[in-house]
């Protein structure tokens, strides 16, 4: 295996194990809890998620970028960088915890939410970016997966009723215990620390530095993170559970999207470099495939989403089925911005990212927030299609200036072929598996009747992911 194969499939193989371990986890909770008490566990997780961005805000990335750098030859150094986590992370807990006591909300509530900040005091001497920064992806995906099976085998042994949902917290947070003490027995060898800080006057330049590629992120994770909050702040616990069920069913699809970008994508970028107008034509074959394959992921999941929401989760989460089905769009849409977003970074268009973020991202969570205040749980749902769907229009409107694309022609057959798909699985009521076959036959023998891609461009494929 090539030391870049090697690589990616580190990456891949910690995010599937790590998540899917992770996703395990979230099916137990939701059986044994209920549907109220894992909308509280979804909220506090949110909430976990922007505590964790201000607290890290764009540092991990900065690390990542530094530590790949010869110790003499960085601008920050690993020491700044780890000083400045941890002092974020205890002004981040401090501020949470005053704030989270002045809601009024019952005390199990409050004792939960609490309960998964305080993980970020392991989050804050965390040091997989010093690894990821080092290329040393196997320990990262080690420390991934140990973090998670902890979790899980805590929780299934210990979480038997709602009375236990107290703990849940604790034992998440010694699944990330156990993550930080795996990476710093092995760092006890390697010296992660070899130049000293140099003074309080370099952290104003590194939060500054820092925070650029955090505001980016931030606006990025707002159809992500937001609408639990929103959901069980505005709506109800209930329906916060109710939606996290679904959402959890989008977050493994999308493991695919992260595989999609760390092999992909960095090809490109480097090909960027060397050969600008090879690098047009491969991202031209690459938009084809993800619209082709993006679509028919999200036609197998709603057609399937009863089947799937049955299956992982029992009767008590049935009304997660229509959720899932809206959402299965989002996949899609998350395919595409991942093209144009993360495009953007590769060819070195920084601030058209940081642009696109924020506008699309603003927009997103005014949708989402109306959508919140005077909506449904369904109505929220679109919202959160809508708010990726702008998200993606921006990064493509900045995307295109530099590369000019041109896809609506297989956008427009492809949507065409799975929305007559499902509207004949929706009236004459086919089984989920005569369901998906028909729809995988439909969209592929639809895609080589018309063209869409040829069998250069699949040997294309083919080549970069065995190869």
């Amino acid at each position: 295996m090539g030391r870049f194969k090697e690589k990616a499939f580190w990456i891949a193989f910690g995010d599937f194990v790590g998540r899917g371990i992770g996703f395990f986890t979230s099916i137990y909770l939701a059986r044994i809890l209920g549907v109220e008490f894992f909308g509280l566990i979804t909220l506090a997780l949110s909430i976990l998620g922007y505590a964790t961005w201000i607290s890290d805000l764009g540092l991990i990335n900065i690390g990542v970028r530094e530590i790949a750098k010869d110790p003499e030859k960085r601008l920050f150094r690993a020491k700044e960088i780890f000083n400045l986590k941890v002092v974020l992370a205890a002004i981040v807990l401090l501020s949470g915890t005053i704030l989270v006591t002045q809601i009024p909300m019952g005390p199990t509530q409050k004792q939960v939410i609490l309960g998964f900040l305080y993980s970020l005091v392991p989050y804050s001497i965390l040091i997989d970016w010093y690894y990821n920064g080092r290329q040393r992806f196997g320990s990262v995906a080690a420390s991934k997966i140990l973090s998670a099976f902890t979790y899980f085998i805590l929780v299934f042994f210990l979480v038997k009723s709602q009375n236990d949902i107290t703990v849940v917290p604790i034992f998440y947070t010694i699944g990330i215990t156990v993550s930080v003490v795996f990476l710093a027995t092995i760092s006890i060898f390697e010296k992660p620390f070899p130049l000293p800080s140099r003074g309080l006057q370099i952290y104003s330049e590194l939060l500054k530095s820092s925070s650029i590629l955090g505001i980016g992120w931030f606006f990025t994770q707002v159809v992500s993170l937001l609408p639990a909050i929103l959901i069980a702040g505005l709506i109800g616990l209930n329906e916060a559970g109710i939606f996290g069920a679904a959402f959890r069913i989008i977050i493994i699809a999308m493991m695919l999207d992260r595989i999609f970008v760390n092999l992909l994508l960095p090809n490109l970028a480097s090909l960027w470099i060397s050969n600008r107008e090879l690098a047009k034509k491969r991202i031209q074959i690459v938009i084809k495939i993800i619209i082709i394959g993006g679509g028919l992921l999200s036609l197998l999941i709603s057609i399937n989403s009863e089947g799937i929401v049955h299956l992982l989760y029992g009767n008590e989460f049935s009304e997660s089925a229509a959720i899932l089905s809206i959402l299965s769009i989002f996949v899609f849409l998350t395919f595409l911005n991942s093209l144009f977003s993360f495009g953007l970074i590769a060819i070195d268009k920084d601030r058209e990212y940081l642009l696109a973020t924020c506008f699309g991202g603003t927009l997103a969570a005014i949708f989402v927030f109306i959508f919140a205040a005077f909506g449904t749980l369904k109505g929220v749902t679109t919202a959160i299609i809508i708010g990726e769907l702008i998200l993606t229009s921006f990064s493509y409107f900045w995307f295109n200036k530099s590369v000019p694309l041109s896809f609506f022609k297989t956008a427009f057959i492809v949507s065409l072929s799975a929305f007559s798909i499902w509207m004949i699985v929706y009236f004459f009521n086919l089984p989920a598996i005569w369901s998906s076959l028909i729809a995988v036959l439909v969209v592929f023998g639809v895609s080589r009747a018309t063209k869409l891609l040829t069998v250069e461009e699949i040997a294309w494929l083919k080549e970069k992911i065995i190869k």
